[in-house]
């Protein structure tokens, strides 16, 4: 079971940091999400602390799913009708849990989904709301948690930027080489894409990949063999050398090259999500 005073600190951080800008909010309907979101974790937060010990899950989770679905619906509401990006559908909303444990303090967004692709939706006035600051500026300059936005399993890092330009009618695009995980290794592997549009923000994060033979640098190419061997190794122990190892020589080679296209081809990659993020 959760501690009801970690319970509590994440609650009352969750709400500083929701209410800090309350007067930025864009829209009344993002001013209404958020007052909801507030109303219902106080409620949850002292329903929790009623109930009592040990808490029957069950009744716990009946009272979690109702608070989860009204926000959900609020949240569809801030967004507007315009549906999702074209052949993406809504799957279920975050946070989740809304109170009281490890992901409750989540950006609040709707998960869509694509086939294979997973991302996450929420308006401007919100993550503002969320971040307590300006959110392209926020976004421009990697000053975002996208271990909590995303609601990923493992911390994100930013390694490099990746060349990506907005689609027709996009405010906003930019494409990154992350690190996702814990520990010493400092090798990227995955690629987060980012997308302002009509007043919405779009993120995903997807596995970095290239096209076959694509390389198109030096640091690309010396990315790619290490990916190569790093995805192919069997030993556990393997993969944690060729993470530390490749990771240190990926940071020298960008040293080495800086002011060059460093992720050519990553790049279109990064660019092909931005494009599906951006489609009406």
């Amino acid at each position: 079971m959760y501690p009801f005073r970690r319970m509590k600190a994440i609650f009352l951080g969750l709400l500083i940091v929701l209410m800090a800008s309350h007067a930025g909010a864009q829209t009344p309907q993002d001013n209404a999400y958020v007052e909801a979101r507030r109303r219902l974790a106080a409620d949850l937060a002292a329903k929790r602390k009623s109930l009592p010990e040990p808490v029957d899950e069950n009744v716990w989770h009946r009272e979690e799913g109702r608070a989860h679905d009204t926000l959900k619906a609020k949240l569809q509401e801030a967004l507007g009708s315009a549906p999702p990006p074209d052949g993406f559908e809504i799957t279920r909303s975050n946070p989740d849990p809304v109170c009281c444990g490890k992901g409750a303090d989540s950006l609040d967004a709707l998960a869509i989904s694509k086939d294979k692709l997973r991302a996450v939706m929420t308006t401007e006035g919100i993550l503002k709301l969320w971040l307590g600051r300006d959110p392209r500026t926020a976004l421009q300059s990697d000053d975002i948690d996208y271990y909590r936005a995303l609601d990923t399993d493992a911390p994100v890092a930013v390694f490099a930027a990746l060349p990506v330009e907005a689609p027709p009618g996009t405010d906003l695009a930019l494409g990154r080489l992350v690190i996702k995980g814990q520990g010493i290794g400092r090798f990227p592997l995955h690629t987060i894409a980012a997308v302002v549009k009509n007043e919405r923000v779009l993120l995903i994060m997807t596995p970095a990949s290239l096209e076959a033979a694509n390389a198109g640098s030096p640091c690309e190419r010396q990315w790619q063999q290490s990916t190569e061997r790093y995805r192919t190794a069997d030993d556990l122990e393997e993969r944690r050398t060729i993470n530390v190892e490749a990771g240190k020589q990926l940071e020298q080679c960008v040293k080495e090259h800086g002011g060059q296209a460093l992720f050519p081809g990553l790049g279109r990659r990064a660019q092909k999500l931005v494009d599906a993020l951006s489609a009406e």
